[in-house]
């Protein structure tokens, strides 16, 4: 068991105990703690408070959990077919931006959060727990995480506030606003009584702003399809028009903005947090060390391991350049137009992504596809000096192990073997088992200092005070590089964006597919763009620009494979008032909403309900336009 603070020892205890894998959710611990034995002892109730941060966890990591469908979506990370088989439709649904209710990622998030809000329930209606006025506001903190994921996935979702004694009884889809009214009363609420002491693994006042400054910050576009003209976008019949949810920040003096500004502030000033000093400190392993760190969720290799990122990204031998010794599985890698918006001396992108020749972890030799170098036996001698091998791919002979940027495409024929950067900002310790034991850092102080400097910028308040929040992130990116390229002005952050959008497909696929892709500087795969003619398929977006684009490029930059990039593509828009998410298009990425066509079709901001949920519930009603099957292309 990795050493955490001896103060939290019981409730990761009982995380681990009542829950060792995503097929075992047996909870013995806390079944055994009835209103009958208990004693209202911490232990005891830090135990039961455990199943909350459990259910947290698998909502996280369980396999096709929160971290796929919130990156996988988006511009920057990916999940293709290699060229050999291997990987579900799923990966590829959610990058064309073609989901269905079929979709495996739609049940994690479902199931675990509604666990835990069951659980959440459970709690607050025992005698033990009610004593407990800080236990009782970190459980219902804890409720509103698991809402603000659930409606922010899918808008149209039950509320259960408490416990039914009806056995037949099945949820009904309750109207936006009352989630929306919910989660916002019962923030507002519990922040001033929750506890402002830093328990690793645990929601405190600061967490909870944090929450609040998310839920308040993406208000209106969570509200674009779901106001009251909403129609068939909405499940439920009735509609509070009341309800405060129906004004925008335009509409009642960016009241929203404002407020999120204040929960993060509250962060920055009162919290005690500080930057880490190093980019990487807040992927590390344990988390216990970073000052950056403001939620966690423990994750122990042995007793509770999830996070798989170092077999889901890795080429099979690409695990021995950090000291791994299993064999990855060579699935998920970036988006090549994404790599090329880092700027070169942005140290983020050689911390995030492995890019080039890979060497042996300790010697430095170069790693090659396959120990056992295979033979060129029955090839000419002019194909052998080509450097035609008699297997090309999946095991690619005695060539080195290296990632190319360029990708050919998400399915036709997929990705080569060696194809796309690999993502490797979560460490990987030498001598373990990978990242299965690694921690999750939820929310950090970057987080908050962005959420205040988007709400300046989209008020038009201190707007130099919000470039120097950024400034201040960016600066251990260029520390040993650049520091001057470190700030961020006004002008950048209102610009543009620069990454390249466009479909970029390459269906081509010779005897040696690297070749494809041509290079201005061979030794420099990153270094240039690819150029329309390296591939069958190419695009560039019209010239609809971004609004902030530079922020939304800052965003990416600093919280890649965080489980941010979904939710800021939604909520930044085009000058055509389409957001990003609908409104460009990414390697293979081609379908995008025209808001000459389509200007009120939001569905897209939502995934539709897993159909198996659809089926055990007659009340649930399937989000709109959303069937089980997946649209021909």
């Amino acid at each position: 068991m990795k050493s955490i603070k001896s103060y939290i020892s019981a409730l990761l205890a009982g995380i681990v105990l009542m829950a060792s894998s995503c097929t075992n959710l047996d909870e013995e611990l806390y079944s055994d703690l009835t209103d009958a034995n208990l004693e209202g002892t911490e232990q005891e109730i830090l135990s039961m408070v455990g199943s909350l941060y459990v259910q947290f966890r698998f909502l996280y990591w369980a396999w096709e959990g929160y971290f796929d469908i919130m990156e996988e979506s988006s511009d920057c990370l990916m999940t293709p077919y290699r060229t050999y088989g291997g990987w579900g439709a799923q990966y590829i649904n959610l990058h064309k931006n073609d989901p269905y209710a079929g979709i495996p990622h739609l049940y994690q998030e479902w199931y675990y959060g509604y666990n835990a809000i069951t659980k959440a329930n459970t709690l607050l209606q025992n005698p033990i727990v009610q004593k407990n006025e800080a236990m009782v506001a970190e459980v219902r903190a804890m409720r509103v995480m698991f809402y603000y994921i659930l409606f922010d996935l899918w808008r149209n979702i039950p509320l259960e506030k408490e416990l039914s004694d009806d056995p037949a009884y099945q949820p009904v889809q309750a109207a936006p606003e009352d989630i929306w009214d919910f989660m916002t009363a019962e923030l507002e609420e519990i922040i001033p009584v929750l506890s402002t002491d830093k328990s690793y693994g645990r929601i405190n006042k600061y967490g909870a702003c944090m929450l609040a400054a998310k839920i308040y910050l993406n208000h209106d576009a969570w509200l674009k399809g779901f106001g009251m003209d909403a129609g068939e976008m909405v499940a439920a019949t009735q509609r509070n028009e009341s309800s405060e949810w129906f004004k925008t920040n335009a509409q009642n003096g960016n009241k929203w903005y404002q407020k999120a500004a204040d929960y993060a502030d509250i962060v920055i000033n009162e919290g005690g947090y500080s930057l880490a000093p190093n980019y990487l400190d807040n992927s590390r392993c344990m988390l216990n060390a970073t000052p950056e760190a403001i939620l966690v969720i423990p994750l122990d290799e042995k007793q509770a391991s999830h996070n798989y990122l170092v077999n889901k990204c890795f080429v099979g031998n690409g695990g021995k350049a950090y000291g791994y010794n299993g064999t990855p599985w060579n699935g998920s890698c970036a988006v090549p137009q994404f790599i090329h918006t880092y700027d070169v001396d942005d140290t983020r992108m050689n911390d995030t992504w492995a890019i080039g020749q890979q060497y042996y972890y300790g010697t430095q030799d170069p790693i090659y596809f396959a120990d056992q170098k295979l033979t060129t036996q029955g090839l000419s001698e002019a194909e052998v000096a080509e450097g035609i091998h008699l297997t090309y791919g999946h095991k690619a002979g005695d060539d080195p192990l290296v990632y190319t940027v360029e990708v050919h495409s998400i399915d036709n024929p997929g990705a080569f073997d060696a194809e796309g950067a690999r993502f490797h900002k979560q460490e990987v310790v030498a001598g373990t088992s990978g990242t299965y034991g690694n921690d999750v850092c939820f929310f950090r102080l970057a987080d908050a200092m962005f959420i205040k400097a988007e709400c300046l910028l989209r008020m038009g308040k201190n707007e130099q005070e919000a470039a120097d929040l950024i400034t201040a992130v960016r600066q251990r990116a260029f520390a040993t590089t650049d520091p001057s390229k470190a700030v961020r002005t006004v002008a950048d952050l209102k610009g543009d964006s620069v990454y390249d959008y466009g479909v970029r497909e390459n269906t081509k696929s010779g005897k040696n597919p690297y070749e494809d892709f041509k290079y201005a500087d061979p030794s420099d795969m990153r270094s240039v763009a690819a150029e329309k003619s390296n591939f069958t398929d190419f695009s560039r977006d019209d010239a609809t620009t971004i609004e902030l684009g530079g922020l939304l490029d800052d965003l990416a930059w600093e919280f890649v494979g965080e489980h941010h990039r979904r939710q800021d593509l939604i909520r930044f828009t085009l000058d055509n008032g389409v957001n990003v998410y609908n409104g460009k298009t990414w390697f293979c990425r081609k379908n995008k909403l025209d808001s000459q066509t389509k200007p009120t079709d939001y569905k897209n901001n939502v995934f539709p309900i897993y159909s198996e949920f659809i089926k055990a519930n007659l009340n649930l009603k399937q989000n709109y336009g959303f069937t089980d099957e997946a649209a021909a292309e």
